[in-house]
C-alpha cells in the first residue's frame, strides 16, 4: 500500500501541473497495474460512474434501463451476484442504444466491457507505448476517461470544446481519493445506490380510434391482393395467419391452419410491406398522440371474413428480433406518442431522449 500511496501523491502533482487538468493514460495504467486486481479496478470505475450519476440524476431517473444496468453492475462487484459474461451480453444488446446517450452511454458500455474482460482496456492494452486517450478510438476509452469528459464538459484535446480545466482537475483529484479509499477498504462506495420507482406499472393505456372505414377499405384491398398472389394462391377452406412486423426492418409471413408456410415472390412481398407501412402512416396521422403499431396480425378465413389485431403496447408479443432497444427507440423517434399512450416498458427505453407529444 505504501507504494500506491506514494504514487498517488505524485499523481496529484501531475494533475495540478497538467495544463488541461488531465491525468494522462500512462499514469493511470501504471497505477492500475500496481493495484493488479481486475475487481478493484472495476470497482474504481464503478465509483467513477456513480460520481457522474449524481450529476445526471434526472437522466438516470427517466431511464430505468440505465439504472438497471448500474444495479446489476453493483450486485456483481459488491455482492458477487451473477456472471461476468452477462455483461458482455449487456454490451452487445445495448451497444447501439446506449451510444444514443453519447459519453454517458459510453461510460456504461466501457464498464460492462471491462467487467466481462477483467479490466482488459486498462490492464491488458495491446502493444501499449504510453499513448494517451486521444490516440485511441472512443470504443477503447475507459470509464474513468468517459467520466472526465462528462464532468469537465469537454474533451481536453479539442481546442474548440475542451471543457473546464478546473472541473477536470477537481474530478481527477476526487478519483485519486476514491482509489485510496478502495485500496484500503474494497467495499467502499462513493455514494449508495438507491432505486426510486417512478412509474406505475398498472396504468391503463386509453382506447384508440385510428381505425375507420377508409383504413378498413385499404386493408381489404391489400388482403385481396394477398389472396390472389402468385405463385402460391391461398386456398379456399383454410384459415391463414398473416403477420406484419415493422420497426427498423420489416417481417412478413403467412402461415396456414395446416402449418404450411406460404412463400411469395420478393416483388409481391415488397409491395405488401409497402402497403402495410402506408396504412400505418395513415392511421398515425389520424391521431398521432396515440402512436403507431409495431405489428398487425390478421386471421383470414376468406376475403370478406377476417380479424385484425394491432400491437402498439405489448413487448412480449413482438418477435424477439424486434425487441432491440435501439430499434424501438428509432421507432419512437419516427412515431412519437403522448406519455399516456406509452407503456411502462417503452418509457424505460425512451427515457429523456425523445419528447412526448402533448396529450
Amino acid at each position: 500500500m505504501e507504494k500506491i500511496d506514494n504514487y498517488l501523491t505524485l499523481l496529484k502533482d501531475e494533475i495540478r501541473n497538467n495544463s488541461f487538468g488531465h491525468l494522462p493514460l500512462k499514469y493511470r495504467v501504471r497505477l492500475m497495474r500496481y493495484i493488479d486486481s481486475p475487481l478493484i479496478v472495476n470497482k474504481i470505475f464503478y465509483n467513477c460512474v456513480v460520481k457522474i450519476k449524481s450529476l445526471k440524476e434526472e437522466i438516470f431517473q427517466d431511464n430505468e434501463i440505465l439504472l438497471q444496468i448500474l444495479f446489476e453492475i453493483r450486485d456483481y462487484l459488491y455482492n458477487n451476484k451473477g456472471d461476468k459474461n452477462h455483461f458482455m451480453m449487456i454490451f452487445d444488446k445495448y451497444k447501439n442504444y446506449l451510444y444514443e446517450y453519447d459519453a454517458l452511454g459510453g461510460l456504461l458500455l466501457s464498464l460492462c466491457f471491462n467487467i466481462a474482460t477483467d479490466a482488459s482496456l486498462m490492464l491488458d492494452i495491446a502493444e501499449y507505448n504510453e499513448e494517451d486517450d486521444n490516440e485511441y478510438d472512443f470504443e477503447m476509452w475507459n470509464p474513468d476517461f468517459f467520466a472526465e469528459i462528462i464532468f469537465s464538459e469537454g474533451l481536453y484535446f479539442i481546442p474548440s470544446n475542451s471543457g473546464s480545466v478546473e472541473k477536470r482537475e477537481a474530478y481527477w483529484i476526487g478519483v485519486l481519493e476514491i482509489i485510496e479509499k478502495i485500496c484500503r477498504n474494497a467495499n467502499f462506495e462513493v455514494a449508495p445506490l438507491y432505486y426510486q420507482k417512478g412509474m406505475d406499472e398498472n396504468f391503463i393505456i386509453p382506447s384508440r380510434n385510428q381505425f375507420d372505414d377508409t383504413i378498413e377499405a385499404q386493408f381489404k384491398d391489400i388482403l385481396f391482393f394477398i389472396v390472389d398472389c402468385e405463385p402460391q394462391k391461398l386456398k379456399e377452406g383454410l384459415e391463414y395467419k398473416i403477420l406484419f412486423v415493422s420497426s427498423v426492418v420489416d417481417m412478413f409471413s403467412i402461415l396456414s391452419s395446416k402449418g404450411d408456410v406460404i412463400i411469395l415472390n420478393t416483388k409481391n412481398v415488397d409491395r405488401i410491406c409497402n402497403e402495410f407501412r402506408n396504412i400505418r402512416e395513415q392511421m398515425y396521422k389520424k391521431n398521432s398522440k396515440q402512436g403507431a403499431w409495431f405489428q398487425v396480425e390478421i386471421l383470414l378465413k376468406n376475403k370478406d371474413l377476417y380479424t385484425l389485431d394491432f400491437n402498439y403496447d405489448n413487448l412480449e408479443q413482438i418477435p424477439s428480433l424486434f425487441q432491440e432497444p435501439d430499434w424501438l427507440l428509432k421507432m419512437f423517434k419516427e412515431y412519437p406518442r403522448s406519455k399516456e399512450y406509452t407503456p411502462f416498458w417503452l418509457q424505460k427505453i425512451v427515457g429523456s431522449k425523445v419528447k412526448y407529444l402533448k396529450s
